[in-house]
């Protein structure tokens, strides 16, 4: 099986402004104030891989590009309403409007993220460390792959697809089951 995301939102990315702007958002430390998070620091670049994940999510349910303006409302509505006033995600259901469509998105807690990718479901998957912590979507399996590189994941650092096994790499994080700590199919 391949990856099902082909785009995935890079939450480094220093293109996307706001509209009418030419201010970069990705790296605007007003920008979580802007979405009403008032106890919310830092910014989408530094600490907003669960919120790009999930605004990834949003425009692959949504079959919508990812232009500007699509991304823009995509992680803008995503902050919204599917975090907490600090920006961290309460793994409740949420809804986003971009354009004419409302897209609606479950979240579901599951101990076999395993089982729920080879039903061709994606999950939303907390990777955690001591106070090292990095979201991504587990899209695909690769079969003909051993250990953590048969799980496919769409991968807001740099806005990649890679396996799981270059997602525990490049973020130093032990490549152990006991680092997934949070495991969500989205529906």
């Amino acid at each position: 099986m391949a990856h099902k995301i082909s785009n995935v939102i890079n939450q480094g990315d220093g293109t996307i402004v706001y509209p009418g702007t030419s201010t970069k958002v990705f790296t605007d430390s007003a920008f979580y104030g802007k979405c009403g998070k008032s106890a919310a620091t830092g910014t989408i670049k530094s600490n907003g891989c669960a919120i790009c994940a999930l605004a990834t999510y949003v425009l692959y349910k949504g079959n919508l590009s990812d232009t500007n303006s699509n991304v823009y409302n995509a992680v803008k509505q995503t902050t919204e309403n599917a975090t907490n006033n600090a920006a961290d995600v309460t793994y409740n259901d949420f809804s986003v409007k971009i354009g004419s469509k409302t897209i609606s998105v479950s979240m579901e807690k599951t101990s076999d993220m395993a089982a729920a990718a080879n039903d061709g479901e994606i999950c939303f998957v907390r990777l955690k460390s001591g106070s090292n912590s990095h979201y991504v979507l587990l899209d695909g399996m690769d079969s003909t792959a051993e250990g953590f590189d048969r799980y496919l994941v769409a991968d807001p650092d740099g806005g990649k697809l890679r396996t799981l096994q270059d997602v525990f790499d490049r973020r130093g994080i032990p490549a152990k089951a006991s680092n997934i700590t949070e495991k969500y199919i989205l529906g």
